[in-house]
């Protein structure tokens, strides 16, 4: 697909499932990759693999929990490229099952920094970024698969649903001026996240992750 060709991507959570997958696929295709996640070796991994198909990359081992090392990288972002054309939003983290009322004020907070505030956070650093691209795309992944499992998921569930809020809002505001905000919901998968939220599942029943990306790609590159 040319239309990625010398296209400056951000993925993050690429160090494994979805976001890595993507990455590769979106390399391929002569786009430029900037990767982040928290495990740096995984993401070497990555790069490699990009390299050895003569792909571009860039690995940037970043927690987005860390507003002060995320403030760091998006400078750092500007100085090296000037813009991100398109933004692939696939970290996520997990929380356990677990009854609403074991989940202490503390938990709670963790994990909704973890999903939820880094939703904005996202948002807040990556937007002037994608401004600085004439045709720039912000993509969320979306999970609402488990939407209708309301035992021991409520504060999974809350989390991505204000997650959801945030991403509409952010969307609505921007129609106008750009940059395109879209989502992307894929099938269930056989993810580290998925297993902690279904242990015991039956994965054979379950998409894979690089056929969820394939589906992605195309679905962006509609609208390019």
């Amino acid at each position: 697909m040319p239309v990625f060709n010398n296209k400056i991507i951000l993925v993050t959570g690429a160090s494994r499932g979805l976001g890595y997958e993507v990455a590769l696929q979106l390399a391929s295709k002569g786009a430029h990759l900037i990767i982040t996640a928290r495990t740096l070796g995984a993401l070497e991994e990555l790069s490699d693999k990009i390299l050895r198909t003569n792909g571009t990359v860039t690995v940037v081992p970043l927690d987005l929990c860390k507003e002060k090392d995320f403030q760091i990288v998006s400078r750092t972002i500007y100085e090296k490229f000037g813009q991100i054309d398109i933004l692939v939003h696939s970290a996520s983290s997990a929380i356990p099952m677990a009854p609403i009322e074991t989940i202490q004020t503390k938990e709670l907070l963790k994990f909704f920094d973890a999903n939820c505030f880094v939703t904005q956070r996202v948002i807040q650093m990556i937007d002037p970024l994608l401004k600085k691209s004439k045709k720039s795309i912000a993509l969320f992944i979306q999970d609402t698969t488990n939407s209708q499992t309301k035992k021991f998921l409520g504060i999974y569930n809350a989390t991505r649903a204000a997650s959801r809020e945030m991403i509409e809002a952010y969307a609505a505001e921007r129609k106008r001026l750009g940059p395109k905000v879209l989502t992307f919901e894929p099938n269930p998968m056989p993810t580290r996240t998925r297993s902690v939220l279904f242990p015991g599942e039956n994965k054979d029943k379950l998409s894979t992750c690089k056929s969820e990306a394939q589906k992605m790609v195309k679905f962006v590159s509609s609208y390019l």
